[in-house]
């Protein structure tokens, strides 16, 4: 444990409690300055799943054009109040999806074919701006880097696309992907879409956001410390992060081929129904499909669950909400008495390392050499501005770069202030904590686990949050595969949720157990706000 991180976190929950009415009120005036008022979804294309869409486009019950219209629209509409969309690509979506049509009505392949062959085929999809679409946006929210175009597509987008899938819009992303929070100084600031004073996080908020109101079917997010899960939970829709290595990160911002970055940041997709996730990671997955064994059926009576209401309660670490500890004690009950599962509370003694959570999690992520920060396309290091400097600036509003971003990029100048050899001592830990944890789950269990330990914050609030992503920032530093499902709203009417922990390669598992839950709970639950 280190005093100084510990004690930034007391004084981080402090000001939260302190200033949360000023958030608040900030909040409610840029929710009054936008005006519009929200609209439920009314198009019934809007709320299937894209295992169902992917169907009757095959057998010619739904044109894909009509689809990519439908999304289209709705994606115009909310963009209007939640401001989720980078760039749109409307008009080529809309010749795609006629060629998706022609494909079906041309007869030349059959329904199991074109299953086989393309099994997205007409399905229209969002993709995070950190991931190259040919043509598109690229400048990830930043200034410096505003106007340019993807080259290519990356190797995920074109998977997806050599599946049948059209991508149609961008989504929004802090800027370089670094932040607690979907904004940026190009595009803005995005909402959430139950309460738009609200964050929905960062890195794939603008993701979250339209799938989860109805403008997307499927999308693909980025990672890097819960930066899939925790947007997933405050949009109250499903995220996966995959097993490292399994989906390439090639053209994925920042484009490192350093192996560390490769298995720590990365790709994975985010649905409003737990069925489209073994779909879109088949894809996704592509040569490496075989190792996660999508198709090979789980028994959940042979699974053992194990779940942890509350990781730590080490000095500076946050509590996690009564409602989701709940939450997760449900999940073990309905797990055990309606499916069978070997269930087992885990106490803090079990993996004692979890008290030291923020040190091991920073230790190991910001060990990796590659990672990108506001300055890291400044050849010259003449030219590299202070940053503690531009950090000042930017609270009176005068860098042009964002405060989520400089203030990662501090943390990762300063190492967390961790030493060379407290980063050497937690990353030891880090490697006990994951091998007892593999272990431990074998092939056969899962953890249950607190995403966030609240639901959503008010907007710029991220900033006395220091130690509160630290618990998704974990499973991200052990490399374990993880999906954050979706368990209603709390009482103030925000989505709640927790993530399914597996052993690396069983993220078959995650999804097995995410399709249950959705079953018994409800998944998603439509905004009304």
């Amino acid at each position: 444990m280190e005093i100084f991180l510990r004690l930034l976190g007391v004084i981080s929950n402090f000001l939260r409690l302190v200033l949360e009415p000023v958030f608040y009120l900030i909040s409610k005036r840029d929710v009054v300055m936008s005006g519009t008022k929200y609209q439920k979804i009314s198009n019934s294309l809007n709320l299937e799943s894209a295992t169902k869409l992917c169907k009757k486009v095959r057998n010619g019950e739904v044109r894909s054009e009509d689809l990519v219209g439908a999304f289209g629209f709705r994606a115009r509409r909310v963009q209007v109040l939640l401001n989720a969309v980078v760039e749109e690509r409307y008009d080529k979506a809309a010749q795609d999806g006629y060629l998706a049509d022609q494909l079906v009505s041309a007869g030349d392949k059959t329904e199991t074919e074109l299953a086989k062959e393309k099994p997205l085929l007409g399905i229209p999809i969002s993709i995070s701006e950190a991931c190259k679409v040919e043509g598109m946006s690229y400048s990830i929210g930043s200034v410096i880097r505003q106007g340019r175009k993807a080259d290519r597509d990356g190797r995920a987008v074109s998977l997806l696309k050599k599946a049948g899938a059209i991508p149609f819009v961008v989504s929004n992303q802090p800027e370089f992907g670094l932040g607690a929070e979907t904004y940026n100084h190009i595009t803005g600031r995005t909402a959430n879409p139950y309460c738009r004073q609200r964050s929905v996080g960062g890195a794939s908020g603008g993701e979250a956001t339209l799938i989860s109101s109805g403008a997307s079917v499927i999308g693909l997010g980025t990672d890097f410390g819960g930066s899939i899960q925790i947007p997933a939970m405050f949009a109250g829709v499903f995220g996966h992060k995959p097993t490292p290595g399994v989906i390439s990160s090639e053209g994925h911002f920042a484009e490192s081929t350093d192996e560390p970055y490769g298995n720590r940041v990365g790709v994975g997709p985010l649905a409003r129904y737990a069925e489209d996730l073994p779909l879109v990671m088949s894809v996704l997955a592509d040569e490496k499909a075989p190792l996660l064994h999508l198709k090979q059926p789980v028994d959940l009576g042979r699974l053992r669950v194990l779940y942890i209401e509350e990781p730590t309660k080490s000095f500076g670490m946050p509590k996690v909400s009564k409602e989701i500890q709940q939450l997760i004690k449900q999940a073990a009950n309905h797990l055990s008495t309606s499916c069978g599962c070997q269930t087992q509370m885990v106490n803090n003694m079990r993996f004692k390392q979890m008290e030291n959570a923020p040190e091991i999690s920073s230790a190991i992520l910001f060990s990796i050499k590659s990672l990108p920060d506001v300055f890291s396309e400044v050849d010259n290091p003449k030219m590299k501005p202070n940053i503690v400097l531009e950090m000042m600036k930017s609270f009176i509003g005068l860098s042009r770069h964002t405060t989520g971003a400089l203030h990662f990029s501090l943390l990762k100048h300063f190492n967390c202030m961790l030493s060379s050899s407290k980063t050497e001592q937690y990353i030891k830990e880090g490697e006990q904590l994951k091998t007892d944890l593999v272990e431990c789950l074998s092939d056969d269990g899962v953890i249950l686990f607190p995403t966030f330990p609240t639901a959503a914050y008010y907007h710029r609030e991220s900033a006395v949050r220091a130690l509160d992503f630290s618990y998704s920032a974990l499973i991200s530093a052990m490399g374990l595969p993880a999906t954050h499902v979706p368990m209603g709203l709390n009482s103030k009417g925000l989505p709640i949720g927790i993530q399914v922990v597996a052993a690396p390669y069983k993220d078959r598992l995650c999804f097995a157990v995410a399709q249950e839950l959705e079953r018994a709970f409800g998944g998603w639950v439509p905004p009304s706000n």
